[in-house]
């Protein structure tokens, strides 16, 4: 297959910055190289005309936040006024529907449409394919007619799309398990792209990294609390949190500020990805506790984007054996955790034996090797020209 016009939907990519705007980014990478005749276009909303300045600021905002080199030559966002529908918005049932069939149209002159955001949204391109970040569950209304309508819209999603890729054997699982009705031979699991962090060449420092999204949903609380309570921590080594600072979490953002107030926890809100670098390259030791207490596997982390991120700069990761993060982590490469005395345990445990962080250090970078870009490229590659061989 050699596509010429390339085209992925990520939800308000002007706005957002996460794991799912990252995987997004450095897919488009990825594809960019894979087909280098080809132009690759982000298909996204925009809330203003004046959010949007050209493909050249568009390109420089990509590479600032997540270091890549997108040519604007090559790289183009698409804008889709979403007038209404944004948050805040006062679109109703309607708005919110003739938005999404704008948001499909404007899929049918592209060769290749990946969609990369959670949801069932359908697009038209002439081959489409599903990003599963986490499947949703197709639960229906009540009423008898509204169950109708419901079960037509999830029979389209799983019927549009050629291929799907979970983002995890994790993912994968329950995507076998909520959409029974897609064939076993159009999943193919497919892991993020992780890309490796720059050697800065700095030294190791005395200091536990946190990198998330800030919301509820990451137990920074958790995390914080840990950290108080182990006077040994608190006394050799400093708390790091870094992480995007959402429009849409704003009280939770506040809640964690006042909850560091006293300054023995250090914040890094929307930090960029030269200064992720710094810190990752300086820490020893990595923390993550989203999944804790929870049962609904909505609420896991679903794969793990900067645990991976982390382990590649030699932090060892200590986090949660729930959700994605467990298939990460592997024998030598780091600990799991199921409770927070073990975290406390497993993390006293290195700080206190320089061997074994040293060796542990070694194995997580050796396995972070699995993730990085250039094996996810391959194996895009590969499952594109199974799916649609050249000539198809």
């Amino acid at each position: 297959m050699q596509p010429r016009n390339i085209g992925l939907y990520i939800h308000e990519v002007l706005y957002n910055r996460g794991g799912t705007e990252a995987y997004t980014v450095r897919m488009a990478a990825a594809l960019a190289e894979l087909y280098p005749e080809a132009a690759v276009s982000f298909v996204s909303e925009c809330h203003a005309p004046a959010d949007y300045e050209g493909d050249a600021a568009f390109c420089a905002l990509m590479n600032e936040r997540y270091g890549v080199t997108f040519d604007p030559d090559r790289v183009h966002l698409k804008p889709v006024s979403d007038a209404g529908t944004a948050p805040g918005g006062t679109a109703g049932r309607l708005g919110r529907l003739l938005f999404r069939r704008r948001l499909s149209a404007g899929s049918r002159g592209f060769d290749l449409f990946f969609y990369c955001s959670r949801g069932y949204l359908t697009f038209r391109a002439k081959r489409n394919i599903a990003v599963i970040h986490f499947p949703m569950q197709p639960d229906g209304p009540e009423s008898l007619p509204a169950r109708f309508l419901h079960a037509l819209r999830h029979r389209a999603f799983a019927a549009s799309y050629d291929a799907f890729l979970p983002n995890s054997t994790f993912t994968q699982g329950y995507l076998e398990q909520y959409w029974p009705d897609i064939p076993r031979d159009k999943i193919r699991l497919l892991y993020p792209p992780i890309a490796p962090v720059p050697d800065r060449g700095l030294p190791k420092e005395k200091l536990i990294l946190v990198c998330s999204r800030i919301d509820a949903s990451k137990k920074l609380e958790l995390l914080i609390d840990a950290y108080r309570s182990s006077t040994f921590l608190h006394e050799n080594y400093r708390l790091v949190i870094a992480g995007n600072n959402a429009s849409d979490t704003v009280d939770y953002w506040e809640k964690i500020c006042a909850y560091t107030s006293s300054g023995d926890v250090t914040l890094y809100p929307n930090a960029s990805w030269d200064t992720m670098a710094d810190l990752y390259a300086r820490a020893e030791i990595f923390w993550h506790s989203k999944g804790y207490g929870e049962d609904d596997p909505y609420m896991m982390e679903h794969f793990g984007m900067t645990t991976v991120e982390a382990m590649g700069a030699g932090c060892v990761p200590v986090v949660i054996d729930r959700g994605g993060q467990a298939e990460i982590v592997t024998e030598g490469a780091g600990f799991k955790w199921t409770t927070p005395a073990e975290l406390l345990a497993r993390t006293e445990e290195l700080a206190r034996d320089p061997a074994l962080l040293a060796r542990m250090s070694q194995a997580a970078r050796q396995r972070a090797a699995y993730f990085y870009t250039d094996a996810f490229r391959d194996q895009l590659g590969g499952i594109l020209e199974d799916a649609f061989p050249s000539g198809n």
